[in-house]
């Protein structure tokens, strides 16, 4: 199956994640984008839901660790990425053992970016019942 694969940009500020929009186009991601925790439930909950969730650290309504509650009220399984401006290994650890597929820093390389894709891709298209494999390497 060649499903299109959905991300959803979920971010108040500008930065990083403005960024990390075209950086997704250029892996042929489409993607949208919710300011709040409340606008990316309503998208979860739709049956066309996007399968990765990249999420800024705060948000008017919300941090990243309340993003990482959302999938369980998702119409069908979600990936979510966090998304930070600066390294910070603390916040990386916690957010892995909350429950983040990944965690990413800027700039978004294009090995890097596809890599992370990739692998949450294939888990949550394997988790959906489907498989997608290609079209998110990294050209060497």
């Amino acid at each position: 199956m060649n499903e299109k694969l959905l991300a959803l940009l979920l971010h108040d500020q500008d930065e990083p994640l403005s960024s990390l929009k075209s950086a997704l186009a250029n892996l042929s991601v489409e993607t949208t984008r919710a300011r709040t925790c409340a606008e990316a439930l309503d998208e979860l909950q739709r049956p066309a839901a996007p399968h990765l969730v990249f999420t800024d650290l705060t948000l008017p309504d919300g941090t990243w660790a309340d993003v990482l509650r959302l999938p369980r009220k998702a119409f069908a399984p979600v990936d979510v990425i966090v998304v930070s401006r600066v390294v910070n290994m603390r916040l990386y650890i916690a957010a892995l053992e909350g429950g983040a597929s990944d965690f990413l820093v800027p700039p978004f390389t294009k090995c890097d970016l596809a890599y992370v894709v990739r692998r949450a891709a294939w888990d949550v298209l394997t988790r959906r019942g489907r498989r997608r494999m290609g079209a998110h390497a990294c050209a060497a």
